[in-house]
């Protein structure tokens, strides 16, 4: 059985499946195959908090208005 006639057997399958419970669980398996865990230091744990709570302080500039002024330093 090639990879395709097993995905078609296995769509065809979890079709007749009802219960939730079993479905969810099988959402999670499914998902830590096909999402990646990334792993950070914390360096980068430290470096994303921070980069989060300035956002939610509101320092952060529109995208136009960066590209705006990185044309203004580009034309100089």
């Amino acid at each position: 059985m090639n990879t395709l006639e097993l995905k078609n057997i296995l769509k065809f399958k979890i079709d007749s499946i009802n219960d939730k419970k079993f479905l969810e669980a099988l959402t999670v398996l499914i998902e830590s195959k096909t999402n990646p865990i990334i792993m950070l230091s914390e360096e980068q744990k430290n470096s994303l908090e921070a980069s989060r709570n300035e956002y939610l302080m509101g320092n952060f500039e529109n995208n136009n208005v960066v590209n705006e002024e990185m044309e203004k330093w580009l034309k100089e």
